[in-house]
């Protein structure tokens, strides 16, 4: 592998996954903050009797009242939410709605609406509608293609499905098209 294909690849699998920054700083803001807390209130826990005797009273006020158990509950609730949400951040695929490719000497980033917007175009002409009565999704392999037609016309879907793959083959791109015509076409 050439040291050329090594960057690409790098480049390209940095721009099509989200970066872990932001929920990372905010949980390592939110943990600094509150080891800060703690280490200030053990320094004034030591320093001030009458801090110390103010804030047993408030413990001991907070201990009666987290031994209620819809207290309990919605804490450790509210903790499993917490837990689960980070989870999901830390180990799901941060994908980006982009597509990337290598030919030997370029690298190719495209974005899924451009993607899209092109399918749309390519759906419309072949299928002779006009451009706004076709809308295009891209999933990761699959191309979701909705001809709204307008009343009267008839609209083949090998059509739609031909210019799809083309467009598709065209750029390099390999998924699925599934065209779905809406049975109630509008008034035009």
């Amino acid at each position: 592998m050439t040291n050329e294909r090594a960057t690409y690849r790098r480049v390209l699998r940095r721009e099509t996954h989200a970066s872990r920054t932001a929920p990372a700083l905010a949980v390592g803001a939110i943990a600094a903050l509150l080891l800060i807390a703690l280490l200030a209130g053990a320094v004034w826990w030591l320093a001030d009797s009458g801090f110390r005797d103010a804030a047993a009273r408030g413990l001991e006020e907070v201990s009666i009242g987290v031994q209620q158990p819809a207290v309990l509950f919605a804490a450790g609730g509210a903790l499993v939410l917490l837990a689960v949400v980070l989870l999901a951040l830390a180990l799901l695929p941060g994908r980006r709605a982009r597509r990337a490719r290598t030919t030997e000497r370029t690298a190719l980033l495209v974005d899924d609406g451009v993607i899209a917007d092109s399918i749309a175009a390519a759906v419309a002409r072949r299928a002779g509608v006009e451009r706004d009565r076709v809308s295009v999704f891209v999933g990761r392999r699959t191309v979701e293609v909705r001809i709204t037609p307008t009343s009267g016309v008839f609209v083949r879907v090998t059509d739609a499905e031909d210019a799809a793959n083309d467009i598709l083959a065209g750029i390099g791109f390999a998924a699925t098209p599934r065209v779905v015509i809406e049975p109630h076409g509008v008034v035009a």
